[in-house]
């Protein structure tokens, strides 16, 4: 599959080390260090690369902070390690608002500080009067405004509860997917007219799902078909800049935090390849899909047979595979996504069969044979959560559609949702100090 990493990532930029001109193209410039930078200095044209290079930043280190939580809530993976994560492996996730501080914190800031670049950076070019005469501009406007904070509210929205916006009042989860939408749609329109497919077709992909869980899912359906095959736009990682390593390598292969061990694919529910491993002195018969390219887990033995064990000393140490190296990149939306948003969209119309086809097509580019035709429609929304988890696996997205079916409730929801919390709270200290929020702010 042809990935496009298209979201730019810097080490120390705040601006280009030369003018404009001089870059010749946005994902390539020389940088350097300038150290502290007074706000009124980035009011310039000059400033552009550096203010959506920090966006890009932003957004990639809330992603790292949060998706491992996001994971543990969701049952993707479950914690065999020394860490503290409270009783999020449990699904409790609202009792204890103060854990969710550094997360709520950072996704916060990847929103605004994509929002707020954006107006500065229509001020910029307003005033200098370059916008539709220098594409390298052009370019960094789009990415930087619309794709980036399209995909910051997506994610606020996906994660929270409710949440509050500036410092104002709490609002609903909601209102962020129409914050992205209206991005996505500047970022479709602008960068059509400016011949930048790659932008227009992400910005299709994130328009795709947020009109989908504003349940808009004709005009999801038609933004859907729109992202071409193959394609796969990512935020972006790197061991150049620690703070935005893909933190979830480190903790699954330097140590041994998380195992898939109890997860939704421990059992065999994806299983292709079965093994025998020593439990306790018990030889049991395990299973792992290494040959599904979705979901790759392997579960290591030592020397003598036994199944490793996690940095408790105690989990059985099943491990993901799915992100290799500490640079590998985390998609924010990509092709089979879409087939799997189609897919939904025909079993919501009781269509089974046109599910069934774009769920084959999505496993057939993953060497997969095709699926077992569900005999009724509770076996359908059974099928439909299980593809659309593996195929999102460890990308963030599986406590929120946990949460959209258990609203749809019937047939739709997910039974092991029973008895756990599907999103996060508005952080103990937003609350404590935001004057709209429970007298905080006092």
């Amino acid at each position: 599959m042809k990935t496009l990493n298209k979201i730019i990532l810097t080490s120390l930029v705040l601006s280009c080390a030369t003018t404009i001109s001089a870059c010749s193209d946005i994902f390539s410039f020389d940088t350097e260090a300038p150290g502290r930078i007074a706000d009124g200095d980035l009011n310039t044209i000059d400033a552009v690369p550096g203010i959506v290079a920090g966006m890009s930043y932003d957004l990639s280190q809330a992603i790292d902070g949060y998706l491992q939580e996001i994971a543990l809530g969701g049952g993707e993976i479950w914690h065999g390690g020394s860490y503290d994560f409270g009783t999020y492996p449990r699904g409790i996730l609202l009792q204890t608002p103060e854990d969710w501080d550094g997360e709520y914190g950072s996704l916060s800031q990847a929103r605004w500080v994509a929002e707020d670049g954006l107006r500065r950076m229509a001020g910029i070019l307003e005033e200098a009067g370059t916008f539709e005469r220098n594409p390298f501009v052009a370019r960094a406007y789009l990415l930087g405004g619309f794709l980036l904070g399209g995909f910051a509210n997506r994610i606020m929205g996906e994660a929270h509860c409710q949440a509050t916006i500036d410092g104002g009042p709490a609002v609903p989860h909601t209102d962020f997917f129409i914050r992205a939408d209206s991005m996505f749609t500047r970022a479709i329109t602008v960068g059509g007219a400016a011949g930048f497919d790659e932008v227009v077709d992400a910005a299709y992909g994130g328009r795709a799902s947020v009109r989908a869980w504003l349940g808009q899912w004709g005009p999801a359906a038609t933004d859907a078909q729109m992202v071409p095959e193959g394609f796969q736009y990512d935020a972006i990682f790197s061991t150049a800049v620690g703070a935005i390593s893909n933190d979830l390598v480190f903790e699954t292969t330097s140590r041994k935090e998380f195992s898939v061990y109890t997860s939704f694919l421990d059992g065999g529910r994806a299983a292709t390849e079965p093994i025998d491993v020593i439990v306790n002195g018990v030889t049991e018969t395990r299973f792992h899909a290494p040959t599904d390219g979705r979901t790759p887990w392997r579960i290591p033995v030592d020397g003598s047979g036994q199944i490793e064990k996690g940095q408790d000393g105690e989990t059985p140490f099943y491990q993901q595979l799915k992100y290799l190296t500490q640079d590998d990149n985390i998609p924010l939306t990509k092709y089979t996504e879409m087939l799997m948003l189609l897919a939904e969209e025909r079993l919501r119309a009781d269509d089974i069969p046109g599910m069934e086809g774009f769920l084959n097509e999505g496993r057939d580019l993953y060497g997969l044979e095709e699926v077992t035709t569900p005999a009724n429609t509770a076996e359908a929304w059974e099928l439909m959560r299980t593809e659309r988890y593996e195929t999102l696996w460890l990308e963030g997205r599986r406590l929120h559609d946990m949460r959209r079916w258990q609203a749809l409730g019937g047939d739709a929801a997910d039974p092991f949702l029973q008895g756990r919390d599907s999103c996060f709270p508005i952080s103990d200290e937003e609350q404590r100090t935001n004057s709209n929020l429970n007298g905080g702010g006092s």
